[in-house]
């Protein structure tokens, strides 16, 4: 039982992590490289917040706030201009991420800081709540993230804007406001999980940056859907914590790899599921 819960957590962590990164990728085609920076400005603020009084919920809020104007300038000044050359999005977005670690690291030194984590009584089986409610929060999150994209109105038109821009534009759609609110909400949940995480990992300026090779696998297993998110960073988080548990962490990261490898041979469009 204490495996099975430990497996569902380490999906669940994935999952979090990968969020803003498969939003901004399934509804614009933009590979952001900068994922990881959002997520280090989200527990950096968070973390500057906290030690300076404020309760750690409020300095959560202010961390993810800080990724999410972070976002927007970025989208402002260099990715709206990118739009349609995937590669030179690649370079400039790694770019961006290359220049927050420097300034987390001239800011901050490059030793570790600390965020204690709230919740920690045992509740069940020797996790504390504060696990448990990130379980929770992610669920809340896709669940969420699934209802807006699928029924509501802002969810129709950022549809519609991926599919035929030109005819968005017609019909009198704003579409780089539509693109600009899509990278914000994509680096608010990267900040999030950056912040919401910081308690439970080493805060450094690379912070996030080693689980990125299983967070780009999952996106590409995940074939844009949510629910091709989810069972692929439950497939290969599982698949890291069983071989880092049976084998060891180095094995663990071949394994990840080998595993999407196998499973984009056989799914080359992602995990995805189609009403026939």
């Amino acid at each position: 039982m204490h495996l099975a819960l430990d497996l569902i957590t380490a999906a669940g962590t994935l999952i979090l992590i990968v969020l803003g990164l498969a939003l901004i990728l399934g509804l614009m085609d933009v590979v952001n490289l900068a994922h990881t920076g959002f997520m280090a400005v989200g527990v950096y603020l968070t973390v500057t917040v906290w030690q300076s009084g404020v309760n750690i919920w409020l300095a959560m809020l202010a961390g993810t706030a800080s990724a999410a104007l972070l976002g927007a300038v970025v989208e402002w000044l260099v990715v709206r201009r990118l739009y349609g050359r995937p590669l030179d999005t690649i370079l400039a977005t790694w770019g961006i991420s290359l220049m927050v670690v420097q300034a987390i690291s001239w800011a901050y030194g490059r030793g570790p800081q600390t965020l204690n984590a709230p919740l920690v009584e045992k509740v069940w089986l020797g996790y504390s709540a504060y696990r448990l409610m990130i379980l929770l929060v992610t669920a809340l999150l896709v669940f969420g993230l699934y209802l807006i994209v699928r029924f509501t109105e802002w969810g129709l038109i950022v549809r519609m804007v991926m599919a035929n821009e030109q005819l968005a534009q017609g019909v009198g759609i704003n579409t780089t406001r539509v693109r600009q609110i899509t990278f914000v909400l994509g680096a608010a949940l990267a900040g999030a999980a950056g912040a919401l995480l910081g308690p439970l990992q080493s805060i450094n300026p690379n912070y996030g940056v080693t689980v990125m090779v299983p967070a780009f696998l999952a996106v590409l297993l995940s074939g844009k859907t949510l629910a091709g998110l989810v069972v692929g960073c439950s497939i290969l988080a599982m698949t890291q914590t069983l071989f880092a548990l049976y084998a060891n962490p180095i094995y663990a990261v071949v394994a990840v790899i080998v595993m999407a490898v196998a499973l984009l041979r056989f799914f080359p469009e992602g995990l995805v599921w189609r009403r026939s």
